[in-house]
């Protein structure tokens, strides 16, 4: 089972995941009967609505933090955690206690069987998180609310709120299937269900089908349509930070600014900060907010995502990336290859994955293997995230291997970390599930330092 905090919210967690069991019908009437039992605390608040595939917590993470410079209290509901559950209900950089976690979870909790009497079913995990979010949010009261969609959008149970400051839809891709659709037009059909009436939606994706299906649900809710695809943009320099310059249209004026400085490494996070800054230009354009360009550059810098191409250290260099689906690991082998040409030149490399067998592992793979040979990466180590879900090691292992590529089976994911920390390797990387990138960083605390970017408040 994936590690759970630790204190009295372990019992509180454990007790979300025994009541969610249960299952109740889909749909978004028994979170609107919950919220009308809890005070309808979304009411007091101003929301930024993320949605997206891929880049959705960076793009929240950079909207935060530009809002943050600009002095603005900022919270910040995403999912999932990576180290544990705290981290989704964060404001201003301070995580919830303990202490608040389990009081407000278990005061929406105790409306479970009153809720499921009156013919709404039981509550779903997010349901509940969402919902203990609100109400945290609601008692802080910080000046904005950024509120990640957990899966999709127009059912996604953060979708409960009716007039978002702006909404976001960042990189559309194949995840959550099932669910979603086999089509990128279904997915963004699904994504685009946070489009409100009158409220301007950023859009990341490039792909025609996906622009056409946000553009039209725009179109219907007379929102203003804003392409951040057509931005183009310049790298200057491509390692610990990335340096760029940039121009777009956001459909009424033009947006241009040099000399651009992110840390969060990686072409696509490029994209993801110029997505954000569009977000708060058309906040700041209708008198929302009031920031300049100054803060706009303090915050793209000072932002952090944890999890994301994230060096935990440098000598040697220990990356982390939750690369956990085809498209999040192609940008990462992307990063990789670029980062091969400076300061990873000429360094040894070994390479820990771990993915879900209900993912795409087998397109996961071929991009794996190709990407890693592309850099003379030959040495990989895979195991097993700590999930009922998680493919075995073996068979990931048939999977990747070939002439290549030598690879080392280990399913106990502790083991492959002291593996790889004493391999002698110059970088080691660790890619795939969330989970299994959450673990290694609890392990890299505990054994070589601490990485901790926040704090429980």
């Amino acid at each position: 089972m994936k590690q759970v905090p630790n204190k009295a919210s372990e019992a509180v967690i454990r007790r979300i995941w025994e009541m969610t069991a249960k299952r109740g019908p889909i749909g978004l009437s028994r979170m609107k009967r919950l919220l009308e039992l809890l005070g309808n605390p979304e009411e007091d608040l101003k929301f930024v609505h993320v949605a997206g595939t891929n880049g959705k917590g960076s793009v929240c993470q950079f909207i935060a933090s530009m809002l943050r410079a600009a002095g603005y209290s900022v919270g910040v509901f995403t999912s999932p955690h990576v180290m544990e559950y705290n981290e989704r209900f964060d404001i201003d950089r301070n995580y919830i206690s303990d202490d608040d976690f389990c009081r407000i979870a278990t005061y929406v909790m105790s409306f479970a069987e009153q809720v499921n009497d009156e013919g709404y079913g039981y509550f779903s995990e997010f349901e509940i998180l969402t919902s203990t979010a609100l109400l945290y949010f609601k008692e802080r009261l910080p000046d904005i609310v950024i509120l990640e969609t957990g899966i999709g959008g127009k059912m996604d149970m953060t979708n409960v709120i009716l007039n978002p400051l702006v909404s976001v839809i960042t990189q559309i891709g194949f995840d959550h299937v099932d669910m979603l659709g086999d089509t990128l037009a279904k997915i963004a059909e699904a994504k685009a269900g946070i489009i409100k009436e009158g409220v301007p939606v950023i859009s990341e994706s490039s792909e025609l089908e996906v622009k056409e299906v946000i553009s039209d649900v725009a179109k219907e809710k007379n929102a203003k349509f804003i392409d951040a695809s057509l931005a183009k943009y310049r790298i200057n320099d491509y390692s610990e930070f990335m340096d760029f310059d940039f121009e777009v249209s956001d459909g009424t004026d033009k947006v241009k600014m040099d000399g651009v400085r992110i840390s969060l490494i990686g072409e696509h996070q490029i994209r993801n900060a110029i997505t954000a800054l569009l977000a708060v230009k058309s906040m700041r354009d209708r008198m929302l907010i009031d920031i300049d360009e100054s803060e706009m550059r303090e915050g793209l810098t000072s932002a952090r995502n944890m999890g994301r191409f994230e060096i935990l250290k440098n000598n040697p260099y220990i990356v982390i990336d939750g690369s956990h689906n085809p498209q999040g690991l192609k940008a990462a082998m992307e990063t990789l290859k670029e980062l091969r040409e400076t300061i990873f030149k000429n360094k040894r490399i070994i390479t820990v994955f771990g993915c879900f067998g209900d993912k795409e592992y087998q397109d996961m793979t071929e991009i794996l293997r190709s990407g890693l040979t592309a850099v003379d990466a030959n040495e990989v180590i895979v195991t097993e995230p700590v999930s009922p879900r998680a493919l075995k090691a073996e068979k990931l292992k048939k999977l990747l291997e070939d002439e290549n590529i030598a690879v080392t089976a280990i399913s106990d994911e502790e083991t492959a970390f002291d593996r790889a920390l004493s391999s002698g390797a110059d970088v080691m990387l660790f890619l795939g599930s969330i989970y299994l990138i959450g673990d290694i960083r609890i392990f890299f605390n505990r054994k070589d330092g601490n990485c901790l970017l926040y704090t429980s408040d």
